[in-house]
C-alpha cells in the first residue's frame, strides 16, 4: 500500500511552486477543482503585503474605515461591545480622559494591558493595537491578557515585552509607553 497523495488530492502552488494537500488551498468556486491556484501561505502573505501597500495611503484609509463601519453596522458588531462595555464600564470614557490631558488621540486608540487597571493604558495606533489583539486573548472574567499559549500578562513589563516583540514580528515600529490618567 502506498502512502502519498494522488494528484486529485494536492495542487502546486503558482506562487511557491510546492506541491500541497488541496486543504492547504482556499476554496473557489470558479476554478476548476473548486480551490484557488495559490495556497493559503502565499494568499495570506500576498494579502499582507498589499495592506501594508494600500495602508500609505490616505484616501483608501478613509473608504476601509467607511466599509468597516457599515461592516459593523449590518453583522450587529454594536452588541457584542455593549456586553464588553458592561463588564468594563470605567474603560467607555478613556478617549475623553486622554484629550482632556492633551494627548492626541487622532487616528490613535488605547489598549489596555489589564482591565483591573482601568486607567493604565498604551496609546497605540489602530493598526498596532489591531495587531496586538491578533496574537493575545483577553479574559473579562479575570481582566487579565493572555498570550495565545496562555501566559497571564500581569505586569507592565510583562506587557511591554510581548506586546513590543508582537509589534517587531508584524513589521510595526512603534514605542510603547504605559500611561496612568486617572483622577
Amino acid at each position: 500500500m502506498t502512502n502519498y497523495l494522488s494528484d486529485m488530492e494536492t495542487k502546486k502552488c503558482f506562487k511557491c511552486g510546492v506541491v500541497k494537500p488541496l486543504s492547504e488551498f482556499y476554496k473557489h468556486p470558479r476554478m476548476e477543482d473548486g480551490h484557488l491556484n495559490k495556497c493559503k501561505e502565499c494568499t495570506k502573505k500576498d494579502a499582507k503585503t498589499r495592506y501594508n501597500i494600500l495602508s500609505t495611503d490616505k484616501n483608501w484609509l478613509e473608504k476601509e474605515r467607511v466599509r468597516n463601519r457599515e461592516k459593523f453596522k449590518r453583522l450587529g458588531y454594536k452588541d457584542k461591545f455593549k456586553r464588553i462595555r458592561k463588564i468594563c464600564p470605567l474603560e467607555s470614557n478613556i478617549s475623553r480622559r486622554l484629550r482632556n490631558r492633551g494627548y492626541d488621540t487622532k487616528g490613535k486608540e488605547a489598549h489596555h494591558w489589564n482591565y483591573n487597571l482601568p486607567y493604565s493604558i498604551f496609546l497605540l495606533s489602530r493598526k498596532a493595537h489591531r495587531c496586538i489583539h491578533q496574537f493575545i486573548n483577553v479574559n473579562y472574567l479575570d481582566k487579565y491578557c493572555y498570550t495565545m499559549d496562555g501566559k497571564k500578562i500581569d505586569t507592565v513589563e510583562k506587557a511591554i515585552s510581548v506586546f513590543s516583540s508582537i509589534l517587531k514580528s508584524n513589521g510595526i515600529n512603534e514605542e510603547l509607553k504605559v500611561l496612568n490618567i486617572s483622577l
